[in-house]
Formats: C-alpha cells, sequence, structure tokens
C-alpha cells in the first residue's frame, strides 16, 4: 500500500464500454489510520455515506482488506467481523454500510464495475448477497490485478477500459477460487440455478457430477470417487437436495445435450457422447421425459438440424 499511497478514480463510460459486458466505473485504494474519518470526504455521491444512515450503489463493488480489522453490514447478512485477507462484495441497490475499527484503521483496494456479464454471474449464483464477505486471505493473485487496475488507469494506455475490465474479472475468479469454504458451498447445478450446500460430501459430489458431465457415470462411480459408500452418499445427497443422485446426474446431461443442440452441428451420436449418455437411445429416452419430443426435434425447434 505504502508504494500506491492512497488514490481512487472514479471512470467516465462510454456505450461502447458498456456493450463490453463487463465495465469498471472506479478504482482506488486506501490507507485508512487509527482513528481517522471514514469513509474520507472526498467521494461523490452516490459513492459517499454515513454510518447512520449507510447507502445503496448502483452497481457492484469488490472491496480487498489487506491489513486492520473493522465491520460490514448489510440487510441480506446482518453485521460481520472484517479481518485482513477478507473480501467484501457490494451488489447494486442492497443497502450496507462498513467501516474499520478505529484502533486499527484498514488499508483497502476497491473496484467498482457493472455490466451484463456480472448480472449473469449473480444470476446463476457465482455470487449473491448472501455471502458479501468472503475469506481469501492475503494473496498475490488477488493484490496483482487490483496493482494492475491501478496502473492501468494513471497512465491511461489506449484500450485500457477493456483491459482493466479484464483485471476486473481476474479479482472475481481468484476471489471465487480462495474463498473457502464460502464459495465451495455455491455449488453449480446447472446453468440456471446454483443451491447453497452445507454437506462437504454433497458439495464435493455436484462438483463431480457437473464437472464431468460429458463422461458416463453410475451412481456407483461417484461413490467410489468420493470414497463413501452408496447407501451413505445416497441417504445424504437426498437430505440435503430433496432428490436422488441419479436425477440429478440426468439432469446434468439433459441439460447439456440441450446446449449443445441449440448450439452446434454435432449429430445427435455425438450430441449423445459428449452429454455424458451411453448411447442416442438412452439420451432419447431422457428427452422424451424431460422435453416432451425427441432430440431431433428439439433441435429442429431451437437449434440447428
Amino acid at each position: 500500500m505504502d508504494s500506491h499511497k492512497s488514490y481512487f478514480r472514479y471512470i467516465p463510460v462510454r456505450q461502447r464500454d458498456i456493450q463490453w459486458g463487463l465495465y469498471v466505473t472506479g478504482v482506488g485504494c486506501t490507507k485508512i489510520l487509527p482513528g481517522a474519518e471514514y469513509p474520507p470526504r472526498t467521494h461523490p455521491k452516490p459513492y459517499d455515506f454515513t454510518w447512520q444512515k449507510g447507502r445503496t450503489l448502483p452497481e457492484y463493488q469488490v472491496i480487498y482488506i489487506t491489513a486492520g480489522e473493522g465491520v460490514f453490514e448489510s440487510a441480506p447478512t446482518g453485521r460481520k467481523e472484517i479481518a485482513a485477507g477478507d473480501v467484501i462484495l457490494l451488489f447494486p441497490d442492497v443497502w450496507h454500510r462498513y467501516h474499520p475499527a478505529k484502533q486499527s484503521g484498514w488499508d483497502e483496494w476497491w473496484v467498482s464495475f457493472d455490466g451484463e456479464y456480472m448480472d449473469r454471474l449473480l444470476e446463476r449464483r457465482f455470487f449473491s448477497p448472501e455471502h458479501a464477505v468472503l475469506t481469501t486471505g492475503l494473496e498475490e493473485t488477488i493484490l496483482r490485478p487490483f496493482e494492475s487496475l491501478l496502473q492501468r488507469v494513471r497512465s491511461e494506455s489506449t484500450g485500457f477500459p477493456h483491459l482493466i475490465s479484464a483485471d476486473t474479472l481476474e479479482i472475481l475468479g481468484a476471489v471465487l477460487a480462495l474463498a473457502q469454504p464460502e464459495s465451495a458451498q455455491l455449488v453449480a447445478q446447472g446453468p440456471r440455478d446454483v443451491v447453497t450446500v452445507e454437506d462437504r460430501m454433497v458439495a464435493e459430489a455436484m462438483h463431480l457430477i457437473w464437472g464431468q458431465s460429458h463422461e458416463v457415470m453410475t451412481v456407483d462411480d461417484l461413490a467410489r470417487q468420493l470414497p463413501v459408500t452408496r447407501r451413505s452418499l445416497e441417504r445424504r445427497f437426498r437430505k440435503a437436495l430433496g432428490h436422488t443422485i441419479l436425477e440429478e446426474i440426468t439432469r446434468c446431461r439433459t441439460e447439456r445435450a440441450t446446449r449443445l443442440l441449440a448450439k452446434t452441428s454435432l449429430s445427435i451420436k455425438e450430441v449423445a457422447s459428449a452429454a455424458g449418455f451411453p448411447n442416442t437411445d438412452a439420451m432419447s429416452r431422457v428427452f422424451h421425459r424431460a422435453k416432451g419430443m425427441s432430440p431431433r426435434a428439439y433441435r429442429r425447434e431451437h437449434g440447428k438440424e
């Protein structure tokens, strides 16, 4: 932080930047000394706020605390203690407030951004307002893209709006990878929804099912990989999610086949293989139950023939 000192800048956004899908609206780093006023009275509306009133933002923000401690509060999370190595995520139209402890102050790195790409990540619950505080530890994989952001904004090199959006994506990816166990419990359950799974064994099973969606998989195969008995895994899976492992495997394969039929020119046989079905007949039976039509009919209506 000493090499960068305190710095921030709000960035004008062009229509072309919005069309990129993710655009940065502000970036900064601030060293808050013990006992100092917070936030510093240098930020414009709607970024300035008081602890008494809190605030809502029209966009997203990532705040990385690298020294000190404090507190964060939002409507979905309630009050949370903050320490060095924590990441605070702010979401559009979600009330929040935060401040460093008077005895410690803190060092913060932040980036504000918006765009359709982040909206999709939120819709699919890679991130959520209920998990607004994530613990990553002090990691160069997060700090490095923050430093790159600041350097690019200061230099205003050609094309920097697109480059800083890439830096922001790198920050988001690093946070998601490093925030354990919180992010591990945000388990992909398909293209439209994600569930929070408290049972780590079930969470790992879900990762395997969706991470190996191109391979033929049985319940016994899954149990061997964990490893756990099939009976125990099935009992825990149903308790956590309310349906069977086989139903989850089938749903995963069906979703993958649906996307391949709609978006590629692969043959029906190739789609079945790429989606983890043992053969085209098995895929056809599942499609008739799930979609009320054959894979070929689905492609005629929704994709490429």
